[in-house]
């Protein structure tokens, strides 16, 4: 008997629509949260704080928070450079692009912005600051006017091995069996 049984969608084929739509928004929705990168592409941390290039040119970045200190008027953010993934995520499989600070105006909690924590920072190159990493000198790129992400913690890596799924999954699919033949089905796991 087909899904549209006689003349109407049956029960099944009605949950499937359902839950296939259900599916594609959520994928829309989950594509939202990206940052589209804007600015001078071609300039990374490493490069203006040896040079001294780019004034005033706009810049997206991203890294890891090294450091957060509230000043009378702003909050500077000492930030370890990474690449940026496709939705504009520091990755940090890689290796550091450099440091920098972002001043953001006003006062920024430093317990949600603390070391570790992943950020990725749009704003105006305002110059190179001289300043120290340890015992050694370093030349830090400085953003002004900062508009930062702050992206969600991320659980521990446990070295890769198996976790045990503790919630269910849906699984939808549907295929053809050639020579005109469809076929479609919905799983549950654990």
């Amino acid at each position: 008997m087909s899904a549209l049984g006689s003349g109407g969608w049956s029960t099944a084929g009605v949950l499937v629509g359902l839950l296939l739509g259900l599916a594609v928004l959520t994928g829309c929705a989950s594509r939202q949260a990206c940052v589209e990168p804007v600015g001078a592409s071609g300039l990374t941390p490493e490069s203006v704080g040896s040079r001294g290039q780019g004034e005033g040119a706009v810049v997206t970045w991203g890294g890891v928070i090294a450091d957060t200190r509230n000043l009378p008027r702003e909050t500077e953010i000492e930030t370890i450079g990474y690449r940026l993934d496709r939705c504009g995520k520091p990755t940090t499989s890689g290796p550091p692009s450099g440091r920098f600070i972002a001043r953001q105006p006003g006062f920024l909690e430093p317990s949600d912005y603390r070391s570790g924590r992943r950020i990725t920072v749009t704003g105006r190159i305002a110059g190179v600051r001289d300043g120290q990493v340890g015992e050694a000198s370093y030349r830090f790129p400085v953003l002004d006017d900062a508009v930062v992400r702050l992206w969600p913690d991320e659980p521990e890596d446990n070295g890769g091995g198996w976790t045990p799924r503790l919630t269910p999954y849906l699984g939808i699919g549907f295929g053809s069996g050639g020579f005109g033949g469809i076929g479609g089905g919905i799983g549950l796991g654990f």
